[in-house]
């Protein structure tokens, strides 16, 4: 192989790697700076990892399959889309299940795309990173107001979400 095709594959090689270290993340900005803004309760839980810090876990009533009515044909591990509408709160809630992307979804509702697992849907906006700074005033926050912790999401066309930011009463974290 000559100098110049070893040197192109190398630059190919870098190339496809770079390209895959930006796509990953590049789907949850998008998903952030283009998707529909729903508004979630959650039930905390308090966790610690050892290389990502502190998380908040999140649990919201769309994530139990039993919150929607039954729907025949959902895999475990296969994808599933919840549809959810807002409620008069700004709190949007579970309408319905389906394996299939929802056609003709009126305003105020929305697809999530989510995987089905042991009963539940995830949807990968379960943990939110706690900043080290703020760990204690949020973990404090929330053992205090449990029932007052919100999340925003984002959700795009195609019911990807990425989380924006906790919600406790008027306090806002990001």
């Amino acid at each position: 192989m000559s100098k110049r095709a070893t040197l192109i594959s190398f630059a190919a090689a870098i190339l496809v790697q770079l390209i895959i270290l930006v796509a990953v993340p590049a789907r949850k900005a998008i998903t952030l700076a283009t998707g529909k803004k729903a508004v979630l309760k959650v039930q905390p839980v308090d966790p610690y990892s050892l290389l990502s810090g502190y998380y908040v876990t999140l649990g919201f009533d769309i994530s139990a399959v039993g919150a929607f009515p039954p729907v025949q044909g959902l895999a475990e591990g296969g994808p599933c889309y919840a549809v959810i509408e807002e409620g008069p709160d700004g709190i949007w809630r579970p309408v319905e299940l389906s394996r299939d992307f929802p056609k003709n979804l009126s305003e105020n509702r929305l697809a999530l795309l989510g995987r089905l697992s042991y009963g539940q849907i995830r949807y990968g906006i379960e943990n939110f990173y706690i900043p080290e700074t703020q760990r204690q005033v949020i973990s404090d926050d929330l053992r205090k107001n449990p029932d007052k912790a919100r999340i925003e999401i984002r959700v795009d066309r195609a019911g990807n979400s990425a989380l924006k930011r906790l919600i406790i009463e008027d306090r806002v974290y990001e």
